[in-house]
């Protein structure tokens, strides 16, 4: 604890596991979940959910899933059936197995032979969904000879707090 000099030596903290800016969240056919469910990085749904969905990033709903929620995403794929909103920052992707019963936002809408679409498609430019819709940024110093950030990087990401979700049992 102390040097020869009877100086404290420094002791260094333990830093906690990095966050993936890559991580993926998985919900399989058997979970149900009902509430505000935030994700970062890639997700896979293949469940039942109710409510609100917000992904950063890539966003999966799998045949099996059936999906009422109002949903803000990067960018979706859609094999299963939702029902309701969705606003995406870049494309979304209606498969030839995927049902879709509400109104889409989104720069990029790709509809495959066989998918269902019954509702409104609002096609937007890339900014316009960007500024309607900010993404979460955290919040920290900033360095004045640095230009400003657009957008979140890996690393803003990496250190966001994220609400915690309280499912009642």
């Amino acid at each position: 604890m102390f040097t020869a000099k009877n100086q404290p030596e420094k002791v260094q903290k333990k830093q906690g596991p990095a966050r993936d800016a890559s991580a993926v969240t998985i919900l399989t056919s058997g979970c149900h979940f009902s509430g505000k469910l935030y994700c970062r990085g890639a997700s896979r749904i293949g469940g039942k959910i109710d409510g609100q969905i917000i992904s950063e990033g890539l966003l999966i709903v799998e045949e099996e899933a059936i999906i009422t929620a109002e949903i803000k995403a990067d960018e979706v794929v859609i094999q299963g059936r939702v029902q309701g909103k969705l606003v995406a920052t870049g494309r979304v992707e209606l498969t030839a197995s995927s049902q879709f019963d509400g109104d889409i936002s989104t720069p990029t809408l790709i509809v495959r032979e066989g998918a269902q679409f019954n509702g409104h498609s609002t096609m937007m430019k890339r900014e316009d969904v960007t500024k309607n819709n900010p993404k979460i940024v955290a919040m920290g110093k900033q360095k004045q000879d640095k230009q400003p950030d657009v957008g979140p990087s890996a690393k803003d990401v990496a250190v966001m707090k994220v609400p915690e979700v309280h499912v009642p049992a």
